[in-house]
């Protein structure tokens, strides 16, 4: 068995478990502020510690090509790297967090597959990249995996928050706009460093910031077991910069097609966890719904390298 196989299981099981986490603070945050306590759980503090934490790894391992590069850019390449920063490490995480924040991980995650087309034509139109042959397929499962999930889920929960699909839009779009913006870059030969370890230290900034104003230091040090164990180890450590790490090693082991194609698994994953460990209630057409939307990722993926190496 390649050495790289089972760190694509390992980035498989913590993607797939991201929305689960963080719907297990909000929850925890929110029982801890009905009962009296402070806000203890806000996209500022839980996106401070992951984007440090991962910032700070990125900025080290590649801290040779970080300090070849940065002298050596122009006023042009500092704004898309500002704008792959906007994009990618703050609006999307920020929309990320307030849709769940008002949809059952199921939906969120549903809602959320619609970065793979939406990115493919962001691609096409600013890039010019040749779109799959299957790509009407690609959508046309999609839509019908999303057209049958909240059918099902209609049933369970009453309906979509229209705010919660709303911030799952403006995410989507955030993540498609950073993905376009992430190939320009790394055309120009930049390294993690430059491209994820500071836009992610950036955003610690950013989001520090708005702590501070909203809620004050004592936001960053909620030292309670569940708090520290889940936003620092739990969510930073673990399913961020984990994550990023196995990614990073399945992509130079394996390569980016298969493992992009292996990836569309973390719906499956999250499904999984959000019943089993959240009680998250889910019916047939919403799982007919997910295994049309995995099959419709993993034959975008499949195509799209298909198509790379013609």
């Amino acid at each position: 068995m390649k050495p790289g196989i089972g760190l694509l299981v390992l980035y498989i099981l913590l993607r797939g478990s991201d929305s689960s986490v963080l719907k297990a603070l909000q929850k925890a945050g929110n029982l801890t502020h009905a009962a009296g306590g402070p806000e203890a759980i806000s996209f500022c503090n839980v996106f401070f510690f992951s984007s440090l934490v991962c910032g700070l790894a990125m900025v080290i391992i590649d801290r040779k090509g970080l300090q070849s590069s940065l002298p050596r850019l122009q006023i042009s390449d500092r704004w898309l790297l500002a704008s792959q920063g906007f994009s990618g490490f703050f609006l999307g995480p920020v929309g990320f967090f307030l849709a769940l924040n008002r949809l059952s991980v199921v939906e969120q995650t549903l809602l959320f597959s619609l970065t793979v087309p939406i990115t493919a034509l962001a691609a096409h139109w600013w890039l010019k990249e040749t779109l799959p042959r299957s790509f009407p397929l690609t959508c046309g499962l999609i839509t019908g995996g999303l057209l049958l999930s909240s059918h099902g889920g209609a049933a369970t929960t009453g309906g979509l928050d229209s705010r919660g699909v709303l911030w799952a839009l403006v995410g989507v779009a955030a993540f498609a706009t950073s993905g376009v913006l992430a190939r320009i870059n790394s055309q120009r030969g930049w390294g993690i460093g430059l491209t994820v370890g500071l836009n992610s230290l950036v955003a610690s900034g950013v989001f520090g910031l708005i702590a501070l104003v909203l809620f004050g230091p004592s936001h960053f040090f909620y030292l309670r077991l569940w708090w520290v164990a889940g936003v620092i180890a739990g969510y930073a450590v673990l399913i961020t910069l984990g994550s990023q790490w196995s990614l990073m090693v399945a992509y130079r082991e394996l390569g980016v097609v298969p493992v992009t194609l292996w990836a569309s698994l973390t719906i499956v994953v999250a499904f999984t966890e959000a019943h089993l460990l959240l009680g998250e209630a889910f019916t047939l057409p919403m799982v007919l719904g997910a295994t049309l939307i995995v099959a419709a990722i993993g034959l975008h993926q499949a195509t799209s390298g298909a198509a790379a190496k013609l």
